[in-house]
């Protein structure tokens, strides 16, 4: 399913036409749509869409502490300063409000429910694409309850033009009872892993997955505030099954997100034709690339020293940890190797030539090449990136997959959820998995109770970095009051005339985070639409 066609009105009428000699050139009759397999099958794959991958121009790292986006797409601003609002939320892209597309793909998923139990398709046929169908509502519902807390579930409701529109919110445990329920119907429906032609499609695995990541965050203090060890547990029994599923750690840390490889559980893939436009949105502006996302010095700073200490004392990272080796007249030297395979910063070297991000280089925004595209930071993004493929001008697009799953985040989840239910033994063995990669090789943590809790936390913002996971992981533990109401910095680097460099991290841009901001607004229209019946998440009334 790697070149799955999102065009279903094209694949609807060639199918009508093959099949259907004496039927109207026009239009397609309902029957025909649900009683022939390759144009049910055209329906799911079009569904598949309602997923929407991270390659958007404006990253989810860039609304919260990880990256800034340096044009402001998606008015991202206004998360990262506290300003969001029912009127203006609407502003925000659809990768982060979501809540009008969401219903809208849940309706179209309806009608599939409504209409496959009297098809004449195969009955295998039929199996497989209701499993599909309920892993990706599924996944819609989890987006939802992620961003918005509680929300209304239709599982069989499918509006119609000017219909009641009247609709209650469903408690946050009831909508994660539902998702696990629909994922364990989808894994007795699917293989457990998709292949060849079929790579790209929901499997087994791909729900076990989802369900994983949907008790951990159900476990997870916002939304456990009795820290019930019970849901813990359900949570550690998820990614419990799939550590023994045949996947594995990619050997190569910064390629894992480059092309298909057996730490995959469930990605977009893209191609020649498909593809999409990171090294566009996110490329050096000395090479033509927009700059974009642009990583965050609050980032740059949490990569630990290749000794395995941390650089820094406090959360604010300004008392530097003797311990570490650190010089702050030489920040990128002997750090986690990670760091290297994902953030380009003044001297890195890549596509043949050094990254010049101090005052006057290249890749700085007095640069000699569209200069507005600069980074406001002192770094570019490196992850997700092939330097083999300019931002522009290549006749190779980035087909690079985007990971919804990786093995890597479920051995974390699984590390995080024994800890919590007391396990700090297979807690620490499991984190140190990740740590222990080949390539990564980062030393043992041996920390204990509340200590090993936080480097527990502070892996995951590393080993997934830009990846979607920190803006809800922040929130998720309620710790956002304290990470997200520090500036986001930068760092400013003046080359010397004997080549020599001096830095100074300086404020980016000052944030601010309240108790209200750990749910995203409903929509105004959305509630005016309901009468009323919807109730506003607390804080924005």
């Amino acid at each position: 399913m790697k070149k799955i066609l999102l065009n279903i009105l094209f694949l609807l009428a060639l199918s009508a036409c093959e099949v259907f000699e004496e039927a109207p050139l026009d239009k397609i009759s309902e029957d025909a749509v649900w009683n022939d397999e390759t144009l049910v099958r055209s329906y799911v794959n079009a569904t598949y869409s309602s997923l929407q991958h991270g390659f958007t121009q404006a990253l989810l790292s860039s609304a919260c502490d990880e990256s800034y986006s340096i044009h402001n797409w998606s008015n991202y601003l206004y998360i990262q300063k506290g300003e969001l609002t029912p009127d203006n939320v609407g502003s925000v892209s659809t990768y982060m409000n979501l809540w009008k597309t969401a219903y809208s793909n849940i309706r179209n998923i309806n009608i599939f429910f409504e209409k496959i139990g009297n098809s004449t398709i195969d009955e295998e046929a039929k199996q497989e694409t209701t499993g599909e169908m309920k892993f990706i509502r599924a996944f819609i519902y989890a987006d939802l309850i992620w961003r918005y807390g509680g929300v209304p579930i239709f599982k069989d409701k499918v509006f119609e033009l000017n219909g009641d529109y009247s609709a209650s919110r469903d408690s946050y445990d009831d909508c994660v009872d539902f998702i696990c329920d629909e994922l364990d119907e989808a894994i007795g429906l699917l293989p457990d892993r998709q292949t060849g032609d079929n790579l790209g499609k929901a499997s087994a695995d791909a729900a076990r997955a989802l369900k994983s990541r949907v008790l951990l965050y159900a476990a997870s203090p916002l939304n456990n505030p009795d820290n019930d060890i019970t849901k813990w547990e359900q949570a550690a029994d998820a990614a419990e099954a799939l550590l023994n599923s045949g996947y594995d750690l990619n050997s190569d840390y910064q390629r894992t997100f480059l092309s298909d490889n057996n730490e995959a559980i469930f990605a977009r893939y893209f191609t020649q034709s498909n593809y999409h436009s990171t090294h566009l949105y996110n490329g050096r502006n000395g090479d033509h690339g927009q700059g974009g996302n642009v990583p965050s010095q609050n980032l740059v700073n949490a990569y630990e020293m290749i000794n395995g200490e941390l650089p820094f004392l406090d959360v604010a990272q300004t008392v530097i940890n003797p311990l570490s080796g650190y010089d702050p007249a030489n920040p990128y030297a002997n750090r986690d190797p990670r760091f290297y395979a994902s953030v380009l910063y003044d001297g890195a070297e890549w596509m043949g030539r050094e990254t010049e991000t101090f005052l006057g280089g290249l890749d700085s925004p007095s640069g000699s090449i569209e200069p507005w595209n600069g980074t406001l930071t002192g770094y570019y993004l490196k992850k997700f990136l092939d330097e083999n493929i300019p931002p522009q001008g290549s006749s190779t697009q980035s087909t690079a997959p985007w990971l919804f799953f990786r093995y890597a985040e479920i051995l974390l989840n699984y590390a995080e959820a024994k800890f919590e239910t007391g396990d700090e033994i297979t807690a620490r063995e499991y984190v140190n998995l990740v740590r222990a990669r080949t390539g990564v090789q980062m030393p043992a943590i041996t920390a204990t109770g509340e200590a090993l809790r936080q480097r527990i936390r502070h892996e995951r913002r590393i080993e997934l970095a830009f990846e979607t996971h920190r803006f809800f992981d922040v929130r998720r533990w309620k710790v956002a009051g304290e990470t997200q109401n520090l500036d986001l910095l930068k760092i400013d680097i003046i080359k010397q005339a004997d080549g020599t460099k001096s830095y100074a991290v300086k404020t980016m841009t000052g944030r601010q985070f309240e108790e209200k901001d750990y749910l995203l607004p409903i929509p105004r229209t959305e509630i005016d639409k309901s009468e009323g019946s919807l109730e506003q998440n607390p804080g924005y009334e």
